[in-house]
């Protein structure tokens, strides 16, 4: 039985006495030979592994008879060691790995080829991949860029020229605003060909990352609001893009939002109903866009009852309880509007580059994703307290304060 075991091993397998000596082979190590076309003597049992090492003009072999040596001596406890093994068929590469026995009173040495060609095509497809992403970095920052900002400043000196007829009545120069609308595109798109690991953070307050973030985007409306007063440990920029991206998302899906309608609504017809009133003073203040709460989540939260909750409340038009809950741990912050929410089915799809629900360039929540990658965290989409989209972010250092 231990026999079969040992020939079904995929590894070629031998094992060598003290002087290097192999007294036995696996069938996966014959086998290779075979196909090789090795003489017994190169490879076979009662054939010496060392003296075969150390007479090839190979670096590798060298390095590996010297590093078996110093096992079987009982200098080393392990041996190691990746090498190419290319046929004229193919490339190949495998990892040696061998270490130390005693069976009756002797030293042996159990030798190991473990095939890995898979893994290194794959580390050699994702290191030309990241020399592909690194070209296309260039031709955004440099060769793009550069000939937009001359077409901007053209299509702006335009502007001023009362000569010039730009064909449209409106207050947007519909030029400028096709070249700004390029200029984001690629702005977004090196941002997504950039994002790498984050090796180090920052403590940063929540409110003050926030306000920061909202001081770029077109707000048309729209009002945000920080409700738990925390300090994340986070990248600076990069938080400052994911909130930025978050809050274009909610305003351009927002304004389309029934409850939106809703309020308004309740604004020109004068409702006496109180939640009516609230709504109208949320109007007053923040205009008719979007509403979006930012909050700390609890880490010992019943967090797994929220998604059941918030669709009893869209379905019967109920509002949930209150979920902030009292002064907990946290492990992360959310992120919640008050829009028409993303449906189940689009959940996972809306991070993947490119995907757009509402014609825009599709790169912004897939950012928010490789920004949550890029700190090690986790992002999931559930429903809002009033059916809108909410963004949950977790595995972030959290500090109350």
């Amino acid at each position: 039985m231990v026999a079969a075991g040992f020939d079904a091993l995929p590894a070629r397998v031998a094992i060598l006495d003290a002087s290097g000596t192999i007294v036995d082979t696996n069938e996966s190590w014959e086998s290779f030979g075979e196909e090789q076309g090795l003489a017994r003597s190169a490879g076979g049992v009662g054939s010496n592994y060392l003296a075969v090492c150390e007479a090839s003009d190979d670096p590798d072999a060298v390095e590996t008879a010297r590093g078996i040596r110093a096992i079987a001596a009982g200098d080393s406890e392990s041996f190691r060691l990746e090498y190419p093994c290319h046929t004229p068929g193919e490339d190949g590469w495998y990892l040696l790995d061998a270490r130390p026995y005693d069976h009756g009173g002797e030293r042996f040495v159990l030798v190991m080829h473990v095939d890995i060609t898979e893994r290194k095509l794959l580390e050699r497809r994702t290191r030309e991949q990241a020399e592909r992403m690194e070209s296309f970095a260039t031709l955004l920052s440099h060769d793009l860029r550069n000939p937009l900002s001359v077409a901007l400043a053209h299509a702006e000196m335009l502007e001023l020229d009362d000569g010039v007829d730009l064909g449209d009545d409106s207050d947007e120069n519909p030029l400028r605003a096709s070249l700004e609308r390029m200029e984001s595109i690629i702005n977004e798109a090196l941002l997504l060909a950039t994002i790498d690991t984050v090796e180090e953070t920052e403590l940063l307050a929540l409110s003050r990352a926030v306000e920061t973030a909202w001081t770029t985007v077109r707000t048309d409306g729209a009002s945000v609001d920080v409700v738990d007063d925390v300090v994340i440990r986070a990248d600076p920029s990069l938080l400052a893009h994911l909130f930025e991206n978050l809050f274009r998302n909610a305003v351009e899906h927002g304004s389309t939002s029934p409850d939106s309608h809703t309020r308004q609504d309740a604004v020109e017809h004068g409702s006496t109903n109180p939640a009516s009133h609230a709504q109208q003073n949320a109007v007053e203040h923040g205009g008719d866009g979007p509403r979006i709460e930012i909050g700390a989540l609890e880490s010992t939260a019943a967090d797994g009852d929220r998604d059941d909750e918030a669709a009893k409340a869209v379905e019967d038009g109920t509002r949930p309880t209150d979920w902030s809950g009292e002064a907990a741990d946290y492990d992360g912050f959310y992120v919640e509007d008050d829009g028409p929410g993303i449906p189940p089915d689009e959940r996972e799809r809306i991070f993947e580059s490119g995907y757009s629900s509402a014609g825009g360039s599709g790169f912004g929540l897939a950012i928010v994703s490789d920004v949550v990658d890029a700190h090690g965290w986790s992002i999931r989409v559930t429903s809002g307290r009033n059916g809108g989209a909410r963004f949950e972010v977790r595995g972030v250092t959290v500090v109350d304060r």
